[in-house]
């Protein structure tokens, strides 16, 4: 992976003004080398001629005492830099940690617009939101410190035929309960209604099919289909009893949302409601009609084709004139501009499942002409499964997100040192579980499916969270003592002849800020955790195998830098993955 921090600029510009090209690619130096870096040269050793004394002149020589040893490996020049080189590293993170270091540049001008989780008001938060939350907060964040400008969104589906089933299902099945009176968060509450719906349904259309209809048809003619249908149908044309439902369950739903929200310090700059945006989209199918974008079918349902770009034919309006999800979308996307007219990304959190649905949205926005059509971005994942096998809503198998939460921090405590202040168990666990959590889900880049398993997750020693948070409160704990004894964390004077833990850590160190530009630029905060780990398993075996506090001088102070430059890195690893910071473990 390259290097963008500012010494490596400045070996570039050298080079740059010795008449060098093309310039060298650094990047760290393998594991087994000795030295620091690795200068990638094949294109200058053909220039050469193969000549490796004139190539290295050449190289090295305008980096002039930075360079303490090297040598050539075929079209591989290894540096090991000088002692002052990494006197001079330390002493910029204490100085400016957040100025190129923590935070870099890459994406400066840039203004994102991030839409997730977008849940729909018929059900709780699950695992897989849980991950389009984590993924959402990591790949903002990472954007932030890459210079972006950045605002979250968050829009509620809280209109259609799945909220229509969870109406029907409280009619049915729970009028005249409610959360209140059942003592249930009002998310748990309406999806126990949507799943009681489901498992009805599901029964109704066995009886059909049993009776020879063909099970497309049963799907349609199941008497509780007929009747959410019945009520979307009201819903659109204001009813005012469907309507009255309609908000009530919805509150209930939404006060659940904030808690868990809340809980997972999850902000928004500006919500979306579907039922809101609908009918823009509408207005926007009207239009496309108008422009001969779209066509009405035989059936008065509205169509758009789309074979030309390889994904079909797009049903935009049921012939029923009610709206689908696509609908919305489009209502959405043109008043998401109006509110953001300088956005320059509008990056979409959505599950793999809706990919084609996606796909079809950005092509129809570009038919349509939308200046922002481009700047649409979808951060495709995949799912999250069990060791069972995948969770189902429908049939109530999914595990939801507060229950999860609530697992976890119980593992948490019964990890816990029996030393641990009683004041503090409590936050404690509930920030160790949340790491487990969104660390396993972030380790694995988005693309692919996870098995969710909660008891790696959190183990101390693996490649968990928890890992990182410990090497975290290793490193404080480090400067509290330090402190406590009167000497404060300053820039090492020298740096002595370095250790091989020492010399490994500081090359982890500085290949931060490339890694946290390569995770947001390819929108993966997987290698930023896998970073995040490999850092924590150098800092271990530094802090294990040296003492920093016992050490003399000026080997103290040194080790004292060293140590308080991982705390600055790993603080900043651990806030890009939105992992809560704990000094006591």
């Amino acid at each position: 992976m390259p290097f963008w921090h500012e010494h490596i600029r400045s070996w570039e510009r050298r080079w740059q003004e010795a008449g060098l090209s093309p310039l060298p690619k650094v990047t760290l130096a393998p594991p087994d080398r000795p030295e620091d870096f690795t200068l990638n040269v094949f294109s200058l050793l053909k220039l050469y001629k193969g000549d490796g004394s004139a190539l290295t002149k050449a190289v090295l020589e305008p980096l002039g005492s930075e360079v303490a040893g090297y040598e050539l490996v075929k079209g591989f020049l290894n540096v090991r830099v000088s002692r002052d080189f990494w006197r001079r590293f330390l002493t910029e993170i204490q100085e400016k940690a957040d100025q190129g270091y923590t935070k870099v540049q890459a994406l400066a001008g840039r203004v994102a617009i991030f839409e997730y989780p977008s849940p729909n008001t018929n059900k709780p938060l699950h695992l897989g939101h849980l991950r389009n939350i984590a993924l959402g907060q990591a790949v903002s964040a990472l954007w932030e410190r890459a210079g972006a400008t950045v605002r979250r969104v968050n829009l509620y589906n809280d209109r259609g035929i799945h909220i229509a089933k969870s109406m029907v299902g409280w009619l049915r099945f729970f009028s005249p309960k409610t959360p209140q009176s059942e003592g249930k968060k009002g998310d748990h509450f309406v999806g126990d209604c949507y799943v009681a719906f489901e498992k009805a349904y599901k029964t109704e259309v066995e009886a059909l099919m049993a009776q020879g209809v063909p099970h497309a048809e049963a799907l349609t003619q199941a008497p509780l289909f007929q009747e959410a249908q019945e009520i979307l149908r009201r819903w659109e044309a204001n009813d005012p009893e469907i309507h009255q439902l309609w908000r009530k369950m919805n509150d209930w739903v939404y006060q659940g949302f904030e808690e868990t929200f809340h809980r997972l310090g999850v902000q928004f700059d500006r919500i979306y409601y579907e039922s809101q945006t609908y009918t823009l989209g509408k207005a926007v199918i009207e239009e496309g009609l108008a422009k001969g974008i779209f066509e009405r079918g035989a059936d008065g349902a509205v169509w758009v084709d789309l074979t030309s770009e390889g994904l079909g034919r797009k049903v935009l309006l049921r012939r029923d004139g009610t709206s689908v999800y696509i609908t919305q979308d489009l209502g959405t996307a043109d008043l998401r501009y109006r509110d953001f007219p300088d956005l320059t990304h509008s990056i979409y959190v959505i599950a793999n499942e809706q990919d084609h649905h996606m796909q079809s949205l950005i092509a129809i926005l570009k038919r349509l002409q939308r200046p922002y059509a481009g700047a649409i971005y979808h951060l495709s994942y995949g799912m999250v499964e069990l060791p069972t096998g995948r969770m189902k809503t429908r049939e109530g198998t999914v595990v939801d997100a507060d229950d999860l939460l609530d697992e976890m921090r119980v593992r948490a405590l019964d990890l816990m040192d029996e030393g641990t202040p009683s004041h503090l168990r409590e936050k404690i666990a509930e920030a160790v579980g949340q790491a487990a959590i969104r660390f396993y889900l972030l380790r694995v880049e988005p693309k692919k499916n996870i098995v969710f398993d909660p008891a790696e997750s959190i183990d101390l020693k693996g490649f968990t969270g928890p890992f990182l948070q410990y090497g975290y409160v290793r490193a404080h704990r480090v400067r509290e003592k330090a402190e406590v004894q009167g000497e404060r964390v300053g820039p090492p004077p020298e740096t002595p002849p370095l250790m091989p833990e020492e010399a490994a850590l500081l090359r982890q160190l500085y290949a931060l800020p490339s890694f946290l530009e390569a995770a947001a630029v390819n929108y993966n905060p997987a290698l930023i955790a896998h970073y995040g780990y490999e850092l924590t398993r150098c800092y271990n075996e530094f802090y294990q195998k040296l003492p920093i506090l016992r050490a003399e001088e000026p080997v103290r102070r040194f080790r004292l830098a060293l140590s308080y430059a991982y705390e600055v890195a790993i603080q900043a690893v651990l806030e890009a993955l939105h992992i809560p910071l704990v000094t006591y473990m």
